[in-house]
């Protein structure tokens, strides 16, 4: 059991965007307990032995041409409310990396980072935020799929030099509505097609972690942990619990107390969750969103093999990867394997043990 202090945020947006009127109710201490992790199926993935490896999962592939292309990053929306949800995607299980990010009255928007495995056909897609222009040029040249976004955002989006823009509007025909889903939760895009439109030349992504060898184990100072529990602090957020399942060898996602899964029904599930506590700002391109400051350093909890390390994450600037490192200044090594990456503010992720 893990006492936290966690900042309670009340805020009023209307679902599809608009401005966020938030109001600062009160700051509590809260209790937080164990909760029963549900088993769920496996999904069974084979690594090769030999063959080399792929930078985003530190798992091996059987074709090197699979890694000397570049990565595409997809806006995946994310709204899981009462009366209106994204809920259930597509794609995400594909993924190398996911981030999630705070958006507008503070729900969250994921981003998909699809290197190593086909992505096929990923969404509900939606438009991309100010954060999005610090956190993707790390993966050298990404192809970026989205839906466009306010004119700032969009200007920002297509003059950045680290990113290719293949949303919507330039590559129309990879993308398609589901019309038995809800506008404008229903878009979506074949994924595989957008590196038949990649100019040539783009770089392929470089490591962001380093990762244990077969057999290598945690570190003594990692210390056993169930998962974490995240309350992104807005009356309309999803709040979000990853439970380490030992027959899985993997996290479990929940949102909204259920099981989180993709639209086959499969649980989502990472190998890694790595949480960055992250300073938010406004974003210079639309007052009513916030944008991460993920260039800087800040506090991290690394939850991997059934353990949680503590230690500082640090990133000299955009176009370069970070670091996390553990108390004693050493470089936190994962699990081979997908990883999600979380951004929550301080105050509003917990170590549940």
């Amino acid at each position: 059991m893990l006492v936290v202090v966690i900042a309670i945020v009340v805020a009023a947006v209307a679902l599809g965007g608009g401005d966020a009127k938030q109001v600062a109710v009160k700051r509590t201490t809260t209790t937080v307990k164990p909760t029963t992790t549900t088993t769920v199926a496996p999904t069974t993935t084979t690594e090769p032995r030999r063959g080399p490896v792929a930078p985003l999962t530190g798992l091996r592939v059987t074709d090197p041409a699979l890694l000397n292309r570049p990565a595409i990053a997809v806006k995946v929306d994310n709204l899981d409310a009462p009366s209106e949800s994204a809920v259930p995607q597509s794609g995400l299980l594909n993924a190398d990396i996911v981030f999630e990010e705070i958006v507008e009255g503070n729900i969250t928007r994921l981003v998909g980072i699809f290197h190593s495995h086909q992505p096929g056909r990923v969404g509900p897609v939606r438009s991309a935020r100010t954060t999005d222009l610090a956190i993707l040029p790390q993966f050298g040249r990404p192809l970026l799929a989205w839906s466009g976004g306010n004119d700032g955002v969009v200007a920002a989006v297509r003059s950045n030099p680290s990113i290719i823009d293949e949303g919507y509007d330039r590559a129309t025909s990879s993308y398609a509505r589901d019309h038995s889903r809800r506008a404008p939760h229903n878009l979506y895009v074949q994924g595989d097609e957008l590196w038949g439109r990649a100019p040539a030349g783009l770089p392929a992504p470089t490591r962001l972690f380093a990762y244990r060898t077969v057999g290598q184990k945690s570190p003594p100072f990692a210390t056993q942990a169930a998962g974490v529990d995240i309350n992104w602090g807005g009356a309309i957020s999803a709040p979000v619990s990853w439970r380490w399942d030992g027959k899985l060898r993997s996290y479990v996602r929940s949102q909204r107390g259920r099981v989180h899964t993709d639209a086959s029904g499969t649980p989502l599930t990472a190998k890694n969750v790595v949480v960055l506590v992250t300073e938010y700002g406004q974003s210079p391109a639309d007052a009513r969103s916030p944008e991460a400051h993920t260039v800087g350093s800040g506090e991290a909890f690394v939850y991997t093999n059934g353990r949680v390390v503590h230690g500082r994450w640090s990133r000299r600037d955009v176009n370069h990867p970070g670091a996390v490192v553990d108390e004693a200044g050493h470089l936190v090594l994962l699990s081979p394997g997908q990883t999600w990456i979380e951004l929550p503010r301080a105050g509003n992720a917990s170590t549940v043990q």
